[in-house]
């Protein structure tokens, strides 16, 4: 159970970020975040809007890592469970 909540948890950063992000992409402007969010648009400030898109990226990263620790886990957890079977059959006379 921990492993498919920490994988929802995971989905979650992940997504929270990275759907702002490809709306940006697609629209051309992007929101800041905090209290007074502003409008960022790709031809007014291409810089700028270039900046809050990297770090939306960068952002997302913790969620990815989470989710491929759960994905990691759950692989490791069914290695071991084969490996067991494996043991139990070759034991069986």
């Amino acid at each position: 159970m921990i492993v498919i909540g920490l994988f929802l948890a995971g989905l979650v950063l992940a997504l929270k970020e990275l759907v702002p992000w490809a709306m940006a992409q697609t629209s051309g402007q992007i929101r800041t975040r905090g209290h007074s969010r502003q409008v960022i648009r790709r031809a007014d400030d291409p810089e700028r809007f270039r900046s809050l898109s990297r770090n939306r990226i960068k952002a997302s990263g913790l969620g990815i890592v989470i989710m491929l620790a759960a994905i990691g886990i759950t692989i490791g957890q069914m290695a071991i469970a084969i490996a067991n079977e494996a043991a139990r059959f070759a034991a069986t006379p």
